[in-house]
């Protein structure tokens, strides 16, 4: 029997921090590093930042976070930030249509789809045809 998944409309992701939160993982993810590294920068960038500090010294927290393992991060956002980084560092998409392709891929993954499915609808979000 074909079940699909029921969207919970209390978990709305991206929400504005997971936007954020992408960028920051994308932003590490650029250098090369793995995924648990990248969350550890975001997560070290948001400290900076939520302390009032500066987007200079929010990189130096993130970069500095990158040696320390990051805390647990919800798998919406997770996926959030593979599906943004995929659009904005292979597809070379600027961060408008990579959060377009993003927010579509996981809200298709969200109502049943496959991962190809996913794929699809965030380029047509992104107006990749």
């Amino acid at each position: 029997m074909d079940q699909k998944r029921k969207v919970d409309p209390a978990k709305v992701v991206p929400t504005p921090e997971d936007r954020s939160y992408a960028e920051w993982f994308a932003w590490a993810k650029r250098g090369g590093a793995p995924a648990s590294a990248c969350h550890a920068a975001a997560q070290g960038a948001f400290q900076a930042l939520s302390a009032g500090k500066d987007v200079a010294t929010a990189v130096q927290w993130a970069t500095a976070a990158m040696t320390r393992p990051p805390v647990p991060v919800s798998a919406g956002r997770q996926a959030y930030c593979a599906w943004f980084s995929l659009a904005n560092i292979d597809l070379n998409l600027d961060q408008h249509r990579a959060h377009a392709f993003g927010t579509a891929a996981v809200h298709a993954l969200d109502a049943g789809a496959d991962a190809a499915a996913a794929h699809a609808a965030g380029l047509a979000a992104a107006g990749i045809r």
